[in-house]
């Protein structure tokens, strides 16, 4: 514990963690208040638009996780690359990143193109709920392939350290996609009001805007990522696809089948009713604007737990992975009287919900922010820690395992059998948190995710 201290009150610990995580923590919160925000103005329509957006949210929630996947392998490789300073080491893994995202996110496009009532028609067959979802997925599917783009070159620039170009540019992007929403939704400045049609192609054209605005920074400022044509060539060989599919499989699994995870959760609080949707779909929300708080910390540690790695310093890479797990939960300890105190005035700004809606709500909030701590200590060990050293396959099985095994079984026996409340629902689906804390922790402590990649 002593060492931990120490290392927590370095200098330049501290400097190169919060020089990593603030901007990735604001770009963070930024997305997540879009997205709180894009749900206040929505629910001013009805609940049924509130859980059309949020259907549509979860299959881009997906979707987005595959991507993430493929590229945090190329951030794993990247990161010690980085600490080892191999540029084109970078750079190669950038290249095959952006190949595999493309290749996984176009059949999924053209799928919920053609047939978008495939997919929403598992949550519900309400005929109005469907129609409304089927047009925000459709507008907003073709959105995927810029964010396949940009996703990339974001892991590629934290891996180097430079987490503050994606900052400035969803410090750019995120105004215009809420006065675009605005806008669309309710028809100013000459428009018809769109809905939540309009929600979708705010998003698709912000979206659009981002890529833009990526492609000229990184050209302008940040040359070093920009490969060369031996490189593409060196990239695209065996032995360099063989090394990065074997490294991301297991992380397009775990992140694929997690956010199917997520997915099948929402199916099954659809099973209670629409109104138990709409009330999960607005407090993911929430959650998410909390989690956003955690995500640039779990991101900083896995670059500079990599770093160390790259550079065989597997003393320090051990006492940063136990810094983080050991100090980051405090901060959760903190947020969680916030959250509670806080839970009521932000419900009244969904004036749309009916009382028993935002009774269910606030009970679902309460126990979200009893439970974050457990929640964050498992979000580091697997994302900051096990990943860092390429411990995938352990950390895979250890998420499928209990949400697949234990979470959403009980949740929809729960449900489909015994009837429970949305809130009690929810409890259920912490099973799966309980015992992964266990796991993780016993895996860390093993020091078998301590290797090096390159």
């Amino acid at each position: 514990m002593k060492n931990k201290i120490a290392t927590f009150r370095h200098p330049d610990f501290q400097q190169k963690l919060w020089h990593l995580a603030l901007p990735i923590t604001f770009q963070s919160l930024l997305y997540s208040f879009l997205g709180l925000v894009d749900i206040l103005m929505v629910s001013q329509l009805g609940e049924n638009e509130i859980a059309a957006v949020g259907l549509g949210n979860k299959i881009f929630f997906f979707n987005l996780l595959i991507m993430v996947g493929v590229t945090h392998a190329g951030g794993v490789l990247a990161s010690q690359y980085f600490g080892a300073k191999d540029l084109s080491g970078l750079r190669r893994s950038l290249i095959i990143s952006l190949l595999f995202t493309f290749l996984l996110t176009i059949p999924f496009i053209v799928f919920y193109t053609l047939s978008p009532e495939t997919v929403i028609g598992l949550a519900s067959q309400d005929p109005a709920l469907i129609l409304l979802a089927n047009d925000y997925l459709v507008i907003t599917s073709w959105s995927y392939i810029f964010t396949a783009v940009v996703l990339p070159i974001e892991t590629a620039l934290r891996s180097a350290g430079d987490s503050k170009t994606s900052m400035r540019i969803s410090m750019l992007v995120i105004p215009v996609n809420a006065l675009l929403n605005y806008i669309f939704i309710f028809g100013h400045l000459g428009l018809p009001a769109m809905g939540v049609e309009g929600s979708a192609w705010g998003t698709f054209i912000a979206r659009a805007l981002q890529l833009f605005f990526m492609l000229y920074l990184v050209a302008k400022n940040r040359p070093f990522i920009i490969s060369k044509r031996d490189e593409i060539k060196q990239a695209l060989s065996r032995y360099e696809l063989k090394r990065y599919i074997k490294l991301a499989i297991p992380m397009v699994l775990h992140d694929g089948s997690w956010a199917l995870g997520v997915f099948a959760y929402t199916l099954i609080f659809a099973m209670i009713g629409i109104q138990e949707l709409a009330v999960i779909s607005m407090v993911s929300t929430i959650e998410q604007t909390v989690f956003a708080l955690f995500i640039g910390i779990a991101i900083a540690s896995g670059t500079m737990i990599g770093h160390q790695l790259g550079a065989k310093s597997f003393h320090l890479a051990w006492q940063q992975a136990w810094t983080f797990i050991l100090f980051v939960p405090i901060l959760a300890f903190i947020f969680t009287p916030i959250i509670i105190i806080f839970r009521e005035p932000l419900l009244s700004l969904f004036p749309a919900l009916s009382l028993s809606a935002s009774e269910s709500a606030s009970q679902v909030l309460l126990v979200l922010a009893c439970a974050l701590f457990i929640k964050v200590i498992n979000f580091i060990g697997i994302i900051g820690v096990l990943r860092s050293g390429g411990d995938v396959q352990y950390s895979t099985f250890v998420d499928i395992f209990c949400m697949w095994c234990v979470g959403i079984p009980l949740a929809y026996i729960a449900v489909k059998y015994y009837n429970v409340s949305l809130v009690e629902a929810y409890i259920v689906t912490l099973s799966e948190e309980f015992l992964k804390i266990i796991l993780v922790i016993q895996r860390i402590h093993k020091k078998q995710w301590l290797r090096n990649m390159i």
